[in-house]
């Protein structure tokens, strides 16, 4: 279904914005759109979209700087909140709030959006901050994949009203879900991060392992480029066997780690896993890797190797640190059914508390990641 008749022609921003834990990025949601909005404008329901991104960089090879990626000169009408943004804390949205201020002060007649829920996963939060748009300033929202409208129509806002708060319950349902299934992975030992490659794993590096020391002395060696990012670092990941992206991601992770004290261990605790491989695969390191003994230590230890400093469980007012292997001894991990009973341990935040938490602190990555 076309827009109403009566919003054809008119100026449009494009919001794009993924949700924590949701597949996929914003790239693929404005792929998703892209064509739809290039009909729209060849059959003249909208006027011409400027392709140029405001917020955070769709690749995702910038990091996000407020001054700079929202300012004034700033000119585009694709905006992109980025990855792993939350549908209801709109005070962490900074795009939104810079979009709605360009709405307000004229420069466009209303948003498009893939689906209203982009905007906001309860009608409620949508109200809040936007319901005098399309009430009082005669702004449009428009979803494209159910086509509809939010406007002066009371029937339309009553309809979407309904769809909306019943989708935000079901949302809520899902995330409580999703911490109650962390919690149980925490009280295992591990979280569903991601092992660093250890002797035998069967990857573009071999049997080898990967050298995190090595690479940590070579990137300190090359130093960083003007963007804050590994120097040269297609170079150094093709000595790894890998490519840029990978060694300028461990890069960055090792010097979090660097800052909060815990590289030199949790470098020696990969060190300790790869010699206690060694020893207990011999000749055939790969075909222990896959045994039930080092399947049970790698995800004994997943929490350790993945948050070393400890995390701040998304969403929660959690922070959960990992003893070192090393201090409980791997060959007893690899037979534990049962984990002791320190090493796991929990800290409740209280509400309104601020930590001085590092990046690699507060987000749980997604198995695959760093």
């Amino acid at each position: 279904m076309p827009l109403p008749q009566e919003h054809k022609g008119k100026k449009f921003a494009v919001y794009l914005r993924r949700s924590e834990g949701e597949k996929g990025d914003t790239q693929a949601q404005y792929d998703r759109i892209k064509k739809r909005l290039a009909d729209m404008v060849k059959s003249k329901e909208i006027q011409p979209i400027n392709e140029s991104i405001i917020g955070r960089d769709i690749t995702g090879k910038q990091k996000f700087n407020k001054e700079r990626d929202l300012c004034d000169d700033c000119i585009g009408d694709i905006f992109n909140e980025g990855n792993g943004q939350s549908g209801f804390k709109f005070e962490e949205r900074p795009v939104f709030i810079e979009m709605l201020r360009r709405v307000r002060n004229g420069m466009y007649d209303g948003i498009i959006v893939e689906s209203m829920d982009r905007i906001a996963r309860d009608f409620a939060g949508l109200s809040h901050l936007a319901l005098p748009l399309w009430r009082n300033d005669g702004k449009i929202i428009y979803a494209l994949n159910s086509s509809q409208t939010l406007d002066k129509d009371r029937t339309n806002e009553a309809i979407i009203n309904s769809q909306m708060t019943w989708g935000g319950i079901g949302k809520q349902e899902e995330i409580k879900k999703a911490r109650t299934a962390l919690k149980g992975k925490i009280l295992q030992g591990y979280l569903a991060g991601s092992n660093p490659q250890f002797l035998g794993d069967k990857s573009k590096a071999g049997d080898t392992g990967v050298d995190y020391r090595k690479l940590w002395e070579i990137a300190q060696a090359t130093g960083e480029n003007e963007n804050g990012n590994l120097d040269n670092s297609s170079a150094i990941g093709k000595m790894f066997k890998r490519d840029n992206k990978w060694a300028n991601s461990y890069y960055q992770r090792m010097k979090n780690m660097e800052e909060l004290g815990v590289l030199e261990e949790w470098l020696s605790n990969v060190e300790a896993v790869n010699e206690w491989m060694r020893v207990n695969g011999g000749d055939y390191p790969r075909r222990f890797y896959n045994t039930k003994k080092a399947r049970t230590l790698f995800d004994r230890t997943r929490g350790y190797f993945g948050y070393p400093a400890g995390v701040n469980l998304a969403g929660t007012n959690t922070f959960v640190t990992f003893s070192s292997p090393i201090s409980i001894g791997l060959d007893e991990l690899s037979e534990m059914k049962n984990l002791p009973d320190d090493y796991v341990l929990e800290e409740s935040i209280t509400s309104g508390e601020k930590l001085d938490l590092n990046i690699i602190q507060t987000q749980p990555r997604a198995r695959g990641g760093l």
